[in-house]
C-alpha cells in the first residue's frame, strides 16, 4: 500500500535526476522516523509557516521509506529468479566500485588529462557500456596509478569477463539492448526513483530542522545513511590530527594581541592585522552564511 501511495509522483520524477539507491532500507527508516519526530513532532506548527513546506508531505516519510522497502525487495526477488542476477549484481558493484576509485584517482590528478575530463563530464552510463568503459580507462593509466589505486589488474580483469558474460546471456536471450531483462530494468529504476523522491523530501525536512536547531540540526535530523565510498579516506596522521589545533592557534594569533606586561622600550613593535587577510576572511564568512540561507530556503537560488 505504501509503494501504490507513491508510485505515481515517483514515476514523475526527470530521469536526469534519478540517483542509484545506495542505503540500507532499515537504517534509512529509523533515521528518517528520528527526523520526523523531531520536526513535524515538536515544531509542525512553526514548521507549518515556512514558505513551500508541505508538513502532511514531512509526515508521510516513514511510509515513504516503506514504499522504498518493498520496491527493492522487488529488485531482489527478480535478482534471484533471473538466470543471470547474480551476475547482473556482480556487474553493478564491480562498476560502482571501479567509478568511485576513477572520481579519486580523477580528483587526485593521476589520471590522463582527457580521462580526468571524461570521469567529471560523464554522468554513469548503461550498465555493460560503463563497465567496460571503466575497464578500459583503468587499462589506459595502468602506468600512472600502479600502486596508487584501490583497482587491481584483477579487478579490471573480472569487470571485463563479468560484462562479457553478461552481453553474451542477454545477446542469447535476445535482449542485450536495456544492460538487463525488461522487469529487472524496471524494478531497479522503480527503486531508484523511490529512494530519489525521498533524498528530494528528506532534504526539505533538513532544511526545516536547520531553521528550528541551528547548528545542531544533524543530531536531531540525521542524514540518511548512505553506503560508505569503496574508496576510504586514510587515516590521519599524528600530524594531521594536530593541524585543526595550529589552524586555531594561527587564528587566534591573529586577533588583537593581550594586554601583557612589556618591558620599557622605545622600539617596542605592536602586531598589526594583515588588512587583506582579514578581508578575505570576513567574505568567506559571508559567502557561507549566504549558502546556508540558500540551502534553508530563505534566499533564492540563482
Amino acid at each position: 500500500m505504501a509503494y501504490e501511495a507513491f508510485l505515481a509522483t515517483a514515476k514523475a520524477i526527470d530521469p536526469s535526476l534519478v540517483e542509484e539507491c545506495c542505503a540500507d532500507v532499515v537504517l534509512t527508516y529509523h533515521t528518517v522516523m528520528r527526523g520526523v519526530e523531531s520536526v513535524v513532532g515538536s515544531g509542525a506548527v512553526s514548521v507549518g509557516k515556512l514558505p513551500n513546506v508541505n508538513v502532511e508531505e514531512l509526515s508521510m516519510l516513514p511510509r515513504l521509506v516503506q514504499g522504498l522497502a518493498f520496491a527493492a525487495l522487488q529488485v531482489q526477488r527478480e535478482l534471484q529468479s533471473a538466470s543471470f542476477g547474480m551476475l547482473f549484481e556482480r556487474a553493478q558493484q564491480q562498476r560502482r566500485k571501479l567509478r568511485k576509485a576513477a572520481e579519486a584517482l580523477a580528483e587526485a590528478g593521476l589520471l590522463a588529462d582527457a580521462d580526468i575530463d571524461a570521469v567529471r563530464v560523464h554522468a554513469p552510463r548503461e550498465l555493460l557500456e560503463d563497465c567496460l568503459e571503466l575497464a578500459a580507462l583503468f587499462r589506459r593509466n595502468e602506468a600512472r596509478i600502479t600502486g596508487r589505486s584501490p583497482v587491481t589488474t584483477a579487478d579490471v580483469r573480472e569487470t571485463e569477463q563479468v560484462a562479457d558474460k553478461l552481453r553474451s546471456l542477454l545477446g542469447q536471450q535476445g535482449d542485450s539492448s536495456d544492460g538487463g531483462s525488461p522487469s529487472l530494468v524496471k524494478v531497479i529504476e522503480m527503486r531508484d526513483r523511490f529512494w530519489t523522491l525521498l533524498n528530494q523530501r528528506h532534504d526539505m525536512l533538513w532544511r526545516c530542522g536547520a531553521w528550528l536547531f541551528g547548528r545542531a540540526v544533524d543530531e536531531r535530523v540525521p542524514p540518511l545513511p548512505i553506503r560508505q565510498s569503496v574508496v576510504r579516506k586514510p587515516r590521519a596522521a599524528p600530524l594531521e590530527r594536530e593541524a585543526p589545533r595550529k589552524v586555531a592557534e594561527s587564528r587566534r594569533s591573529m586577533n588583537a594581541p593581550a594586554i601583557v606586561p612589556v618591558r620599557a622600550s622605545p622600539s617596542a613593535i605592536i602586531p598589526v592585522r594583515d588588512s587583506a587577510r582579514h578581508l578575505s576572511e570576513l567574505q568567506r564568512d559571508l559567502e557561507r552564511k549566504t549558502r546556508f540561507l540558500v540551502r534553508i530556503g530563505v534566499l533564492p537560488q540563482r
